[in-house]
């Protein structure tokens, strides 16, 4: 039963990975389109936490010309899909 929530748990990651991907992908390609902003809508409600706390601890990066709570959250992902690995 553990095993399965496990593999659920490591299926929503992955697949939140590949949202924020494409999320990211399309911000550069097409951010007029429709699936931009529907994406947008689920994707930016995660990154708004990140991003708040990650402008809190380091202010300095408000002035990049580049978005980097992606990168944060996507690394967040990665680890904690790591960690799941390790439980199955």
């Amino acid at each position: 039963m553990i095993s399965v929530l496990f593999r659920l748990a490591g299926l929503a990651l992955r697949l939140a990975s590949y949202v924020l991907l494409a999320y990211c992908i399309m911000s550069f390609i097409m951010p007029q389109s429709d699936l931009y902003r529907k994406l947008g809508y689920y994707v930016e409600r995660v990154l708004y936490p990140v991003r708040k706390k990650l402008y809190g601890w380091f202010p300095s990066l408000r002035n990049l010309p580049v978005d980097v709570s992606p990168l944060v959250l996507w690394l967040a992902i990665d680890i904690l899909m790591s960690v799941i690995s390790v439980f199955r």
